[in-house]
């Protein structure tokens, strides 16, 4: 039993006699005849019973049929990963990010990069700069973001970017009618802080601690969008990253440059020792692209924006 002998029949069945199925296969009645009674043979099966020039299947043709039609399901299926791995990668794409931006960039740039690929799946992973290594690393996602990455670290890094942080407020907030918050600024306000973690409260406690200020630390939270949240509700004051306070930009939220500068590092990490995937590769592309244009919402754009790429 081979695959000619297994379209004669299925054309067969589709189109109801030989000479269509002919016709379908571009060859000759006869052929399609001898390889009809070649399957029969060779499977033991009575496929069809012959009135006149009609073919009507038998019970035993129409079961196997079905099995046939399975196969043919699974072999376009295979078909089509065939296709969307010619043109774009696997058709499915693993995305690992550190909250800041697993709750807030990266759904933005899923969303856009889905419109352009719809037959592609995404799936995001979200989890510190550490777990997020480590998955991408072994190879478990094909693309990782991440705050910090260890210089133990086997992945390829590129620097997506580092910007500075803003000051978030509530908007009545004594200081929302300041243009640039300074460490001084905040001496005996009520700050919302993140826990410690992947390092970016260490930054953070690090500007204060220099300019000899003394904020009421009452308050923690785990990732940035909470402390965003809790903000809104009038808890107090925080810093953020730019694009992450921008989800929160309303009538009850006030954002402020904040000055001296404290940076938010992002990069890019792709597992090691294989060939960068097309997808990966795309999505990059989106999301650089994205990052840019939320941020310039938030921050105007400067001069000689750094993305510099190193490898760990």
């Amino acid at each position: 039993m081979n695959l000619k002998h297994i379209e004669a029949f299925r054309a067969v069945m589709v189109s109801g006699s030989m000479t269509a199925a002919a016709k379908a296969l571009f060859t000759s009645q006869p052929n399609v005849s001898r390889l009809i009674s070649q399957l029969e043979g060779e499977t033991g099966l009575q496929l069809f019973q012959r009135s006149g020039v009609r073919l009507i299947p038998t019970s035993e043709g129409t079961a196997f049929f079905r099995e046939v039609e399975r196969a043919f399901v699974g072999l376009q299926g295979l078909a089509n990963a065939a296709a969307q791995i010619r043109n774009l990668g696997s058709g499915r794409l693993r995305i690992a990010a550190m909250p800041s931006a697993g709750i807030t960039l990266i759904p933005h740039a899923i969303k856009r990069f889905v419109e352009l690929f719809p037959e592609v799946t995404v799936s995001l992973h979200v989890n510190t700069s550490g777990t997020v290594n480590h998955w991408t690393a072994s190879q478990f996602c094909d693309l990782g973001v991440a705050v910090f990455v260890s210089e133990a670290s086997t992945c390829e890094v590129e620097q997506l970017s580092s910007v500075a942080a803003v000051c978030v407020m509530p908007a009545k907030h004594r200081l929302a009618e300041k243009r640039v918050i300074r460490p001084e600024d905040l001496e005996g306000e009520s700050f919302i802080s993140l826990c410690h973690g992947d390092g970016t409260r260490a930054l953070m406690d690090e500007v204060f601690q220099r300019a000899g200020v003394k904020r009421v630390l009452a308050i923690e939270a785990q990732y940035t969008a909470m402390c965003c949240e809790m903000v809104r509700h009038g808890m107090g004051v925080t810093l953020a990253h730019p694009i992450v306070a921008r989800d929160f930009r309303g009538p009850d939220i006030a954002i402020r440059p904040f000055m001296p500068a404290t940076r938010f590092p992002m990069h890019l990490l792709f597992p090691p020792h294989r060939p960068r995937e097309r997808l990966a590769a795309a999505f990059v592309d989106v999301l650089r692209t994205l990052h840019d244009e939320l941020l310039a919402e938030v921050v105007p754009p400067t001069r000689g924006r750094a993305r510099a790429s190193v490898r760990a």
